[in-house]
Parts: structure tokens; C-alpha cells; sequence
């Protein structure tokens, strides 16, 4: 007779307040036969702590596949299995998504005991309407970045982004240069004592300090003739590394120009080299 396969459970944990975590959750964590997570260390008090003490597995960005195959023969073996990161939902900007994947295309029954996460608190503290596209940790190449911009900039829609302490300063200034002058919510601390929201503009930025990890809220740019220097902002877009496939695009939409105008621009700027 053929053995029953176990069941995937994607745990939301707390992003802050070790209050947040559901009555749901916690019973996930007591049925799993194994909880696999994003750093054990951080894990195993937390679990301790509420009274679940089951076999942990390391399952993190550095071994995403081969964990992935790992919690498969696990699931298929009849284990339940519970996914869990070092805060918020598995597979939002964390580890889960292979292991969805595979456990899914095995026939494999995946499901939620869904928890807090910070793009979700941060929209409604910042008071969000209307569509937003949440685009996670900007990469770190100048290349990838400005193609990621010029695909997302023109959209009628706020732009979401994780922000690391280090990457503040060189995210928004990055920002301010292919967004322009932009109204901005960032959001930090999310559930905890000192929880603080600022509120601000692309470009007008200084006095932020970088302290701990960020949720930055881009607002969508508003329709208004444009004040810039097509050509200025071009040649700052090219001399700061960015492609002139993805120059050309966001100088376009910025400044509400034709793309072959901003084209011959940038066919000018080569020419002036």
C-alpha cells in the first residue's frame, strides 16, 4: 500500500510583537512533524518559548534548491512539514518558493496559516490606495536596477521596496534619479515600541538615518508637464552606469517625451564622448 505523503504549512511569524503570532499558526507548528527554517538559532527560543518542540532544518536562500529537494523526500515520506522565515511569510522576499514549487508539481498539498508581513503593515500605516507593485530588495548592479525602473517607473501605481540599512542612502538617491521628485513613505519598526513612520519626497531625503531595515513606499508619479532637462537627466542616467536602452525609456517617461527624440539625445551624448 502506497503511503500517504504529508502536507506543506506556510507559517506567517511575527514581524516585531511575538503577540502577532495566530492561534492557527501555532497549532501548525505543533502538528508539523519537521519545521524547516530560515536560521535555526533564531527559530528554536521562539518555538521553545511557546511550547513546540520539533526537528528543525535549515532551509535559507544559500541552499534554497538542495533544501527544497530535501523537504520534498521529507513530504514524501508522510511528514508534515511547516516552513517558517526569521519573521513574516514564507516566500514574500524570503525563502518558500521553490519548495512551493516542487511540492506542488509532486502532487503535494501546500497551505497557509498566513501571519503579518511588512509590505502588507506598511501600505496601511502609510495609508495606501489604489494598485501598488511590490518589488522587493532593489538588485545590486546599476545594470539590473535601471532595467527593473524603466520597466515599473511609467505605471499608474506606487512602487514598494524593501530597503536594507546599508542600501538607504544609495537606494534613494538612485530613486530621486530615475523617479524624480516623488512623494515617499517610509516605514520601519513595524508591531514594535518605537514604530515610526516619516513621510517625505524623492530628493529631500538627507536628514533620514539608517537605522535598521525599511519599507520604502514610492507614490506614483503624478501627471504634470515636466520641468526637468531631458538631456541633463540622460547624461546623468549614462555617466551613473545605467544602459541607454533603459536611459532612453525612463528619460521618455519622465519628461514625457517620444523615445526616437530622447534616441537622437543620447546618439548626441555618444557623439560628444
Amino acid at each position: 500500500m502506497e503511503k500517504s505523503k504529508g502536507m506543506l504549512t506556510l507559517v506567517g511569524t511575527p514581524i516585531g510583537n511575538a503577540g502577532d503570532l495566530s492561534q492557527r499558526g501555532l497549532q501548525a507548528l505543533l502538528d508539523a512533524d519537521v519545521i524547516a527554517c530560515e536560521d535555526t538559532r533564531r527559530s528554536l527560543p521562539f518555538l521553545l518559548g511557546r511550547g513546540v518542540k520539533k526537528p528543525l532544518v535549515s532551509y535559507h536562500k544559500h541552499n534554497e534548491k538542495s533544501g527544497a529537494e530535501h523537504l520534498l523526500s521529507l513530504l514524501e515520506q508522510g511528514k508534515n512539514v511547516a516552513l517558517v522565515t526569521d519573521a513574516g511569510m514564507p516566500a514574500i522576499s524570503d525563502p518558500g518558493a521553490e519548495v512551493v514549487r516542487l511540492a506542488r508539481s509532486a502532487g503535494i498539498k501546500v497551505t497557509c496559516a498566513p501571519g503579518p508581513t511588512a509590505l502588507t503593515t506598511a501600505a496601511a500605516l502609510a495609508g495606501l490606495t489604489g494598485a501598488f507593485c511590490f518589488l522587493g530588495f532593489l538588485p545590486q548592479k546599476a545594470k539590473e536596477r535601471s532595467l527593473l525602473l524603466s520597466k515599473f517607473a511609467p505605471l499608474p501605481a506606487a512602487l514598494i521596496f524593501y530597503v536594507s540599512p546599508h542600501d538607504l542612502k544609495k537606494d534613494l538617491d538612485f530613486l530621486y534619479l530615475a523617479l524624480g521628485k516623488r512623494k515617499i513613505t517610509l516605514v520601519r519598526e513595524m508591531t514594535k515600541l518605537f514604530e515610526e513612520v516619516i513621510e517625505g519626497e524623492l530628493g529631500e531625503t538627507d536628514g533620514i538615518e539608517p537605522r535598521g531595515e525599511y519599507v520604502l513606499i514610492v507614490r506614483a508619479g503624478e501627471e504634470q508637464e515636466s520641468a526637468e532637462d531631458p538631456r541633463e537627466l540622460l547624461k546623468s542616467l549614462l555617466e551613473g552606469g545605467t544602459d541607454r536602452k533603459s536611459a532612453i525609456k525612463q528619460v521618455a517617461a519622465r519628461c514625457k517625451l517620444p523615445r526616437d527624440t530622447v534616441y537622437k539625445m543620447a546618439l548626441e551624448h555618444e557623439g560628444e564622448e
